[in-house]
């Protein structure tokens, strides 16, 4: 019997199969019902626009064949902002984490995930947490480090002149001023922003600024 701290869920996935499963496996969890179903996204949303009042929780796929999980989850967000969505998936790729955070997932679960983590999960996200299980997290942060690692391999070495007008170009100085500081000319000075701006891939001085910060390029050798 369902009293006013039950959690009702939503369960959206395009095989009949995997929503018996999950409905078989919360079957008996306390405080938490299934109470409506769909096999893709624009089923999701109009059982949403029909039952929005008698649904807490979304557990939502990501491969689906009309709309993928990306797409629901953003207009669940956009129409439903006080609903809460839980990304229940098979990939576990930081890419696809990711994405679905951007897309307003308030969690997300592997389907080899037990009921204890599910409901620990789904009972976390419904008190206003985030929730993401540990392979989760250990792929966001392996795909944090790769990424890091990869980008910082394109970021090329800069000379000692162009550290030391980079140096001041931080410090606000304008090309008159840095070439007076450092005795050289005012097309020197050009020369070297331009240089600077190619080898660091940014179109400007507040780019030139976020990448000596990002990679530490002003560190001393």
């Amino acid at each position: 019997m369902d009293t006013p701290n039950t959690i009702k869920l939503l369960v959206v996935d395009d095989h009949q199969v995997l929503i018996d499963g999950i409905m078989a496996l919360l079957e008996k969890a306390e405080g938490i019902r299934i109470v409506h179903q769909a096999l893709n996204g624009k089923g999701a949303l109009e059982a949403l626009e029909k039952h929005h009042t008698e649904i807490d929780l979304i557990l939502l796929d990501i491969n689906m064949p009309d709309m993928n999980g990306f797409e629901v989850c953003l207009e669940i967000k956009k129409r439903f902002p006080d609903k809460k969505v839980l990304s229940l998936t098979m990939h576990s790729e930081a890419g696809f984490i990711t994405k679905m955070v951007k897309a307003g997932a308030d969690g997300y679960v592997l389907k080899n995930a037990g009921k204890d983590e599910l409901v620990t999960a789904i009972q976390s996200i419904q008190q206003g947490e985030k929730y993401f299980s540990k392979a989760v997290t250990n792929s966001l942060l392996e795909g944090m480090q790769a990424k890091k690692t990869s980008r910082s391999q394109y970021i090329p070495k800069i000379t000692r002149r162009e550290k030391e007008i980079l140096r001041l170009i931080i410090d606000e100085c304008n090309t008159d001023e840095i070439a007076a500081k450092l005795f050289i000319s005012d097309t020197t000075v050009i020369s070297h922003r331009k240089s600077l701006l190619r080898k660091l891939n940014v179109k400007n001085t507040a780019g030139l600024v976020r990448v000596a910060y990002e990679f530490n390029l002003l560190a001393e050798d």
